[in-house]
């Protein structure tokens, strides 16, 4: 039978909100622990898969026009977030009914009647028979029988209970940067090769350009760019062991790369332009990875710990594969434990 005390949910992010929206349309009491402030996130878009999130509809009885309507990254202009498989870099295909949708209007919708517990940080977690001690910082101890450990791909959880699974750094360079134009800006340097497509790329050797649509306003649009390629030998790019802060530490020879791309079309001249792209909030990517063993995830889980989303099986960032790999594990988690 089910313990009287809700389900303990850790972390906010896409697995988190998944999982608690879908319990509680079950009618199982959970409560979610997110370190940061309910202050909007994540003003960009992601790509959406029908596989991950016509799932989630069908527990939420919530119809699919109205959905891409509500959500969609250009749906102020009545767009779909449309995205075509020639649109993408060629392993990244896309899948019938896949679309581009803002995250941050994605969580406001699954936050909806949650008991969220903002800048609830997480700071030492046990669990034995007796059951499960969260320690938490500036409050006071909140015991659990079932915890859910969805805090993403730098998991409080999973250094606490698994420090065994480890991150790796897969061998690529990725910088990703974000710029807003003006409406007439875009209509003349990024529309005319977008269309009403909201993704666009661009090969050039090893080195993949990517161009997508965040968010339409009234007044401007805001644009992400991703430079990739893989990783070289004696890369001064490639810095696998770089803190977590380090993230917004540029190095020169990023801009260098840039200036040495010739006979660019547009958008990509303007977009990657190297001196444009100093004055932009410019962030170097790890491609981090992950894999729980399977002995590992029984042995939590004897205890009532489970792990999900990039917690336990982190993805590289690129080709949203994480964002909906972590909703399909809300959803399925959510189904096992009114199952079982």
């Amino acid at each position: 039978s089910m313990s009287p005390n809700p389900i303990t949910i850790v972390g906010a992010g896409l697995a988190g909100l998944t999982l608690g929206r879908c319990l509680k349309q079950y009618g199982i009491a959970a409560v979610v622990l997110e370190r940061v402030s309910s202050s909007p996130r994540y003003n960009y878009g992601i790509t959406l898969h029908p596989w991950a999130f016509q799932p989630l509809l069908k527990v939420l009885r919530m119809d699919e026009g109205l959905f891409r309507e509500k959500l969609a990254i250009d749906s102020m202009r009545q767009g779909k977030g449309e995205i075509s498989e020639d649109a993408l870099a060629p392993a990244l295909n896309t899948d019938l009914g896949t679309f581009r949708c803002h995250r941050g209007r994605l969580e406001k919708l699954l936050q909806e009647g949650q008991d969220i517990r903002w800048e609830h940080t997480v700071q030492s977690i046990t669990a034995s028979s007796q059951g499960i001690v969260v320690q938490l910082k500036d409050a006071k101890p909140l015991d659990t029988d079932v915890l859910i450990g969805a805090d993403g791909v730098h998991s409080q959880t999973r250094k606490c209970l698994a420090p065994d699974i480890e991150l790796k750094v897969l061998p690529f360079v990725v910088f990703n940067g974000k710029r807003q134009f003006t409406r007439a800006e875009y209509q003349k340097t990024i529309e005319p090769k977008l269309g009403p497509q909201t993704v666009v790329h661009e090969r050039h050797g090893d080195i993949v350009l990517e161009i997508s649509i965040n968010e339409y306003t009234p007044k401007h649009v805001d644009v992400s760019y991703t430079y990739s390629r893989p990783a070289r030998e004696n890369d001064p790019l490639h810095k696998p062991d770089r803190a977590i802060p380090g993230a917004t530490d540029i190095p020169e020879e990023f801009y260098s790369e840039l200036e040495d791309l010739k006979d660019l079309h547009q958008p990509f001249n303007t977009v990657f332009d190297a001196a444009k792209v100093r004055r932009d909030r410019v962030l170097h990517w790890l491609m981090r990875s992950t894999l729980g063993r399977a002995a590992e995830v029984d042995r939590l889980a004897k205890k009532g710990v489970l792990l999900v989303g990039d917690a336990v099986h982190a993805m590289p960032i690129l080709g949203g594969e994480g964002a909906n790999n972590a909703m399909k594990d809300g959803v399925d988690l959510a189904r096992h434990i009114v199952e079982n």
